[in-house]
């Protein structure tokens, strides 16, 4: 065999030999990338379950505290653990932030699914266009809002009022949907509601909630101060009232509330004034419904939570989960 002959043989075996190495290399590199990958995937589910689970924990820690302050009084007011504002509770590499709002605090809007009474508006129907208009909204505006959510969650698929919207509004819009013709679930549920743009949802949602009922009940002593508007709307109609009275009412309201609604009606702005038998039946000092805003955050992970409690036999439970903002 000659030198050059050789000399061939040995490089194309160096070649050889390099080209095995190469794959080799690039082998070993992809199974080190998808073991990092895997082992990255498996630590994130982790987290993941961690942060869902500390979300279903605060479920319990919800009732729990709901459960010490009704083994004291039925009574609900602004004094108690409950309504302790931006809650914080330390977790490993985490925590835990809420807040738990009384539902019987605000205007629950499906207690306008109520019927007309003969030629007259329901009682909440009328409220509820008080109260809009006391927030600031145009007494046009208000009216619509007002029929357009009753014919939302009223049963039938007839406008009960020219200002109504029903079935064949929402068919026309670009993205057609149909009424629901039930209770609201959600109040963002009102988002979907002739008349409700993003700049008047804002606007009015916070004195609003959507109630698995259709009892209209407020808490005189869970109101909040910054929202007079609540109480004056269900006095508006056959009461000389000022928006300004109630929101000193409030201003005044004794720190553990008033401890029955005796109490609050025999205040002096109530003086000489006669208070119907319904109107009366829509003031409370306890409260039944109550919700959990919370938000998980765990490593860079966030679990934003919502529930619903009912109390029932002193006991909360549970009626209503919602999660999002999960990642």
């Amino acid at each position: 065999m000659s030198v050059i002959n050789k000399r061939k043989q040995n490089g194309v075996a160096l070649i050889t030999v390099l080209m095995i190495l190469a794959i080799m290399v690039t082998v070993a590199a992809t199974m080190t990338g998808r073991l990092t990958l895997s082992l990255k995937r498996t630590e994130g589910l982790t987290f993941s379950q961690k942060v869902y689970w500390y979300g279903q924990a605060s479920a319990d820690l919800g009732r729990m505290i709901l459960d010490q302050d009704f083994a004291d009084s039925d009574v609900v007011s602004l004094d108690q653990i409950w309504a302790t504002p931006d809650m914080v509770f330390p977790l490993d590499n985490g925590n835990l932030a809420g807040q738990i709002k009384d539902q019987r605090s605000c205007f629950n809007v499906n207690a306008i699914a109520l019927a007309d009474q003969g030629n007259s508006p329901a009682l909440p129907v009328t409220q509820f266009r008080a109260l809009l208009e006391a927030i600031g909204l145009t007494d046009y505006s208000a009216e619509t809002i007002a029929e357009s959510t009753r014919d939302w969650i009223d049963k039938d698929d007839q406008s009960d009022a020219s200002q109504g919207a029903e079935d064949s509004t929402y068919e026309g819009r670009s993205v057609a949907y149909l009424a629901a013709n039930a209770l609201m679930v959600d109040i963002s549920e009102l988002r979907a509601v002739q008349g409700v743009g993003k700049n008047v949802y804002e606007k009015i949602s916070p004195y609003l909630c959507a109630l698995p009922s259709v009892d209209q009940k407020i808490n005189v002593n869970t109101v909040s101060v910054d929202q007079p508007e609540i109480l004056y709307a269900l006095f508006k109609k056959g009461h000389n009232i000022a928006l300004s009275d109630f929101k000193k009412l409030l201003q005044d309201r004794p720190t553990s509330g008033w401890n029955s609604v005796n109490a609050f009606l025999e205040n002096s702005l109530f003086k000489g004034i006669s208070v119907s038998a319904t109107l009366k039946k829509q003031l409370s000092v306890s409260s039944e419904f109550f919700q959990l805003n919370g938000l998980v955050a765990f490593e860079d992970r966030l679990l934003a939570v919502k529930l619903l409690f009912k109390i029932s036999s002193k006991k909360a439970k549970v009626i209503r989960y919602q999660s999002g903002g999960f990642k």
